[in-house]
């Protein structure tokens, strides 16, 4: 991760706002030294994984082996923390490479980055629901990289009105299959596949006359590969649809 997007506000390097000049040396005997970015980088990695909500000074302290005192020599407060973490996360927006000539392919490989930058912080996303962000500094990537997108799909012959709807139902699918597919992969947790149901629920009932909901959970699960590269396919379907409207 490089820490050195965080000098940007709208795409202007190093114009920081008050109480956020003085910096740690990046290293003091070959070691990292508690600076502010270090502790943005530490609560994103914790709230990536367990929600800003369950990310105190305490928990930040403990983390990276010092004292709530310490982390106060560096930042202003928690909320001076959140927006610092959420500058990180924004600074690494992926930035489409899209080819009309191409579009598959090049659309494939944006949602695999798409996936790549999510899974990496899964609960990250929640930020929106679990804190209020205060004035981030913004990078330009975030702004461009959704504009690349529309124009793609616009150039692919999609209206704007239909390529919004693409944009905003690829994320809603990248989202959640971050939170309810990735995250539990990666943390050793059931994934929510295509199964109606945990299996416990029909073992609960063994003489429910419901044949349907157990003729599906025989079906053979698929991974989160082939789930992914399946939902891909979907929306690449709604695009060739809307296409031909």
């Amino acid at each position: 991760m490089n820490l050195k997007r965080l000098g940007y506000r709208a795409g202007v390097p190093d114009q920081l706002s008050p109480g956020r000049q003085r910096r740690s040396p990046v290293a003091r005997g070959g070691r990292p030294t508690l600076n502010a970015d270090l502790i943005a980088a530490a609560m994103l990695e914790l709230a990536g994984r367990d929600g800003f909500r369950a990310v105190t000074m305490q928990v930040l302290a403990e983390h990276l082996g010092v004292t709530v005192r310490a982390l106060y020599r560096h930042v202003r407060d928690r909320q001076d923390v959140v927006d610092r973490a959420v500058e990180l996360w924004l600074a690494t927006w992926p930035e489409p490479e899209l080819d009309a000539s191409d579009w598959r392919a090049s659309f494939a490989e944006y949602c695999r980055l798409r996936r790549e930058t999510n899974r990496a912080h899964p609960r990250a996303l929640l930020f929106s629901l679990d804190e209020h962000v205060g004035d981030v500094r913004l990078h330009p990537r975030r702004l461009t990289a959704p504009d690349a997108f529309l124009g793609f799909l616009t150039e692919l012959g999609l209206s704007m009105s239909d390529a919004l709807f693409v944009h905003r139902d690829l994320t809603l699918r990248l989202y959640a299959f971050a939170l309810l597919v990735d995250y539990h992969h990666d943390v050793g947790q059931p994934v929510v596949d295509d199964s109606p149901m945990p299996r416990a629920w029909l073992d609960h009932f063994p003489d429910l006359d419901v044949p349907h909901l157990r003729e599906a959970m025989e079906v053979p699960r698929i991974g989160p590969d082939e789930m992914f590269d399946r939902m891909v396919d979907d929306v690449a379907y709604t695009i060739t649809r809307l296409r031909k409207l």
